[in-house]
C-alpha cells in the first residue's frame, strides 16, 4: 500500500510540475513577460486569474488541478503505514 501512495505522490508532482511549466509558457506567449512571472512566482492564482482574463491555459491548469489531488489522495496510504509504525 506504500509503494502506491509513493507512485501516486510522484505521478501526481511530475503531472504538476508538467502542467505549471506549461502554464508559464503560455503565459509568456500570450500575456508577456508579466504574466509568465505572475505565473511563476504565483503558480495556482495567478493561473487561475490569467485563465480568467486570457480564456487560455485550461489545460494546464487542469493538469496542475489533477495532479495535486492525485499527490494529495496519495498521501493518505504513506500517512497510514506512518501511524503503523509509531509507538504506541
Amino acid at each position: 500500500m506504500e509503494i502506491l501512495g509513493i507512485g501516486l505522490v510522484g505521478l501526481g508532482s511530475l503531472l504538476a510540475v508538467i502542467g505549471w511549466i506549461w502554464l508559464i509558457v503560455v503565459g509568456f506567449q500570450n500575456g508577456g513577460a508579466l504574466w509568465g512571472i505572475i505565473i511563476f512566482l504565483f503558480s495556482g492564482i495567478g493561473g487561475l486569474i490569467f485563465c480568467f482574463v486570457y480564456k487560455k491555459g485550461w489545460a494546464p491548469l487542469a493538469l496542475m488541478l489533477v495532479g495535486g489531488f492525485l499527490a494529495g489522495i496519495g498521501v493518505i496510504p504513506m500517512t497510514l503505514k506512518m501511524l503503523e509504525n509509531m509507538p504506541r
